[in-house]
């Protein structure tokens, strides 16, 4: 756990430790005269106001503690002393009732069922003082076995029992202390990387919007250049002689195809703006409808000119923008025909099969292909991977 976590992690403890502090003060403050009560009345006890004084100063002291508004730390500190007190009050009445001749069964029950109800308390309770509880339940139950063994005890089988009790709960107390770090740990890497999260998603929204109007504006301002340059280039057509004309025909055809290049992409970038100011309407599209559709917008006459062979499998239905599932046909069986022109018996395959539960759409073609080792340039904009001359 790191420091930050660790702060963290400690404030959140001591907040808990305040309020079952405050409540189990509280209750002993008020609770505690009545237990000398019966000490005396019920149980002839001789000699507990000693340890019942401890408890309750203890339980005065933590409430005091909190006026001052003390750190995390101190908190968890000063709770964890006062659960100890209470604990030294248990133990300090059990040893006295052990080590006496004057006490029987009853004395016996009730001084042990004191102290066990005592330990699974500060089990219960402990929150950021588990720490400080853990240990100073582990002396206190060495301290009480040393003195009632230097004593003259009466009854091993009771003190046997808030010996085990008093293990466990040190036990407990230390798996307690040790998942809650771990949790704390987790939950705050968890909130953490959802930040760090949320931070990515609203920068690359930010990009986005940025490419959008990058692209809206270099879109406008080459629409513009290429209007200038076409007219600028039929103007000088037009003006030279006819037999001039004729040597540079060439070089004007070359113009020409280069100009209807950069509008080829001046297109892909306003087509690339749309998709980006656009929200997805995510509805059920039916592949085969719109794969024929697509199909028949690319122009049976020329497909039937080239004789390209068509094929298609039932594609089925899907989830998905229509616009953008309509882009992705358009383009890539625009592609297919066009990577197919020096085929000599070009073929176009739609189909889909499953894979691992989910649908998989493929098309496919027997033209100029690409090399594996670039399939993962495949898709990005503007991104080429084949030369003119395969075109």
């Amino acid at each position: 756990m790191n420091q930050a976590h660790q702060s963290r992690f400690l404030s959140e403890q001591a907040k808990r430790s305040r309020w079952y502090g405050l409540v189990t003060a509280v209750l002993a403050f008020m609770i505690l005269p009545f237990f000398y009560y019966t000490d005396r009345t019920e149980l002839g006890l001789e000699g507990t106001l000693l340890w019942r004084g401890i408890g309750a100063a203890a339980a005065v002291f933590f409430l005091i503690s909190l006026v001052f508004k003390p750190s995390p730390r101190q908190i968890n500190t000063f709770h964890g002393i006062t659960l100890t007190a209470y604990l030294i009050m248990m133990l300090g009445i059990s040893g006295l009732v052990f080590t006496s001749s004057m006490y029987g069964v009853t004395e016996y029950f009730a001084v042990t069922t004191g102290t066990l109800t005592m330990l699974a308390i500060n089990t219960l309770v402990a929150q950021g003082a588990r720490p400080i509880v853990m240990w100073a339940t582990g002396i206190l139950t060495v301290v009480f076995i040393i003195g009632i063994f230097m004593g003259e005890i009466k009854s091993m089988g009771w003190a046997a029992s808030i010996l085990i009790l008093a293990v466990f709960s040190i036990f407990v107390l230390r798996g307690q202390h040790r998942q809650e770090k771990e949790k704390a740990t987790y939950l705050y890497t968890l909130e953490e990387k959802e930040a760090r999260i949320a931070r990515q998603r609203e920068e690359l929204e930010d990009v986005n919007a940025n490419l959008v109007g990058f692209n809206f504006a270099i879109t406008h301002d080459l629409k513009g250049a290429l209007r200038r340059a076409q007219s600028f280039t039929q103007l000088v057509e037009r003006r030279l002689p006819l037999r001039e004309k004729e040597e540079v025909a060439d070089l004007f055809g070359m113009i020409k195809q280069n100009h209807d290049k950069i509008q080829e992409i001046i297109e892909g970038l306003t087509l690339l703006n749309k998709i980006g100011k656009s929200d997805l309407e995510p509805k059920i599209v039916d592949l085969d409808e719109m794969s024929d559709k697509v199909w028949k917008e690319l122009g049976e006459d020329i497909v039937t000119d080239r004789k390209v062979e068509f094929q298609k499998g039932l594609l089925g239905k899907v989830a998905g923008d229509e616009g953008l599932v309509w882009h992705v046909f358009h383009n890539l069986l625009s592609n297919a025909v066009k990577y197919s022109e020096k085929t000599e018996f070009p073929k176009i395959e739609v189909g889909a099969f499953q894979d691992r539960g989910e649908k998989i759409i493929y098309i496919k073609d027997n033209g100029a292909g690409f090399p594996q080792q670039f399939a993962s340039e495949l898709g990005r904009p503007f991104k080429r991977l084949h030369s003119a001359h395969e075109l």
